[in-house]
């Protein structure tokens, strides 16, 4: 059986979705970051989103607390806060979803065994 890939990037949202509790707009900012070779800003994801920046913020924390983005100071911050480019670590972030996938697998097989 071959599956499309639209179907997978449906599989992977709800995956994203279900194993680790995100929204629709978390996912959505996730694929950005993993799609971008450079990383994204705040700015940026908030933009790309059409969300604000306080939202925009509060969904790159909740990604990199799941271990799912990585940030690292952005070279062209001058003076005041700090600015972060928010990134993807490919190899880490596949093991890590592997891991979350045979984890959330091994417990829906006990459930279902159990019934």
């Amino acid at each position: 059986m071959s599956i499309e890939i639209s179907d997978k990037s449906v599989l992977l949202k709800r995956f994203l979705m279900v194993g680790y509790g995100l929204s629709e707009a978390d996912v959505d900012a996730f694929t950005k970051i993993l799609g971008s070779s450079e990383g994204k800003d705040v700015d940026t994801i908030s933009e790309e989103l059409g969300i604000s920046k306080s939202r925009a913020s509060l969904i790159l924390k909740k990604l990199a607390d799941a271990g799912l983005i990585d940030k690292k100071k952005s070279s062209g911050a001058k003076g005041g806060r700090p600015k972060f480019v928010y990134y993807v670590s490919k190899q880490d972030t596949i093991s890590r979803l592997l891991r979350k996938a045979q984890e959330l697998c091994s417990d829906l097989s006990n459930i279902i065994k159990g019934l």
